[in-house]
């Protein structure tokens, strides 16, 4: 898969169109995609999580509850959201810019900005992504965001 693709096809208009893109924001969904499937996996191997950017059900739910407060960000996600009513957590395995809009309103909710530089933002990922409990490492984020750097994976 060409990184450049997603960035050009799905990731930029998807974050544009939330009004929350730019480079470094680019960056850290791509690079989450990149290290939590590799943008290979759909499913979590031992585990709950789903899409590319492997989100858990509970974290899916708690976005929705956050959307619930927040009607203007909801309507720009609704151009991603493909049926009427709430999407089924599903949604995040063959939607993908639907999957992308979620990841990056998840980082939306944290605090800090997305660092500039690719340790910087293997740190945020570790901290507000994976969480001190996860088993991912600032030093597995950089190695499998290596593609960012050289256009493919």
């Amino acid at each position: 898969m060409i990184i450049q693709d997603l960035r050009e096809l799905i990731v930029r208009p998807t974050l544009d169109a939330l009004q929350m893109g730019g480079v470094n924001a680019e960056d850290l969904v791509l690079g989450t995609g990149l290290v939590e499937s590799g943008f290979r996996h759909l499913r979590q191997i031992r585990g709950p999580a789903l899409g590319f950017y492997q989100c858990e059900p509970a974290t899916y739910d708690d976005i929705l509850r956050y959307l619930g407060r927040r009607p203007a960000l909801l309507r720009r996600l609704r151009l991603f959201m493909a049926g009427e009513g709430v999407p089924k957590v599903s949604q995040l395995v063959w939607n993908l810019k639907f999957a992308t809009a979620i990841c990056r309103i998840h980082y939306w909710r944290k605090p800090g900005a997305i660092p500039d530089d690719l340790k910087g933002q293997a740190a945020y990922w570790k901290t507000h992504y994976n969480t001190a409990l996860g088993r991912g490492t600032v030093e597995k984020y950089l190695k499998c965001a290596r593609p960012l750097t050289e256009g493919m994976t």
